[in-house]
C-alpha cells in the first residue's frame, strides 16, 4: 500500500533547515523530516521505519484490559489495612 501525500512544512527558529513532509498511511499519519543544512536518514528509510511501525500498530491483535482495581492495588502495597 502506499503512502497519501498530505503536505509539507517548514521549520522555524532553531529548526530552520528542516522540511516536515506528512504523509497518510493505512489511516495514520506520520511525518518525515529532511534536513537540509547537513545530511539525515534518507527519506525512503524514514519512510519505511514509520510505514512498518504503522503496520506493526495495526496488524498485533489488540488485548482486552481491564479497569483499575485501585483498591486492590493498595491492598497489595499494604496502605489499606
Amino acid at each position: 500500500m502506499k503512502a497519501k501525500y498530505i503536505g509539507k512544512y517548514y521549520g522555524k527558529g532553531f529548526d530552520r533547515n528542516n522540511i516536515y513532509l506528512e504523509y497518510e498511511y493505512r489511516g495514520m499519519k506520520y511525518t518525515v523530516v529532511e534536513n537540509r543544512a547537513k545530511g539525515n536518514e534518507p527519506l525512503s528509510w524514514q519512510h519505511r521505519t514509520e510505514q512498518d511501525r504503522i503496520d506493526t500498530i495495526l496488524d498485533t491483535p489488540q488485548t482486552e484490559t481491564k479497569p483499575i482495581d485501585w483498591d486492590e492495588i493498595w491492598t497489595m502495597l499494604g496502605f489499606n489495612d
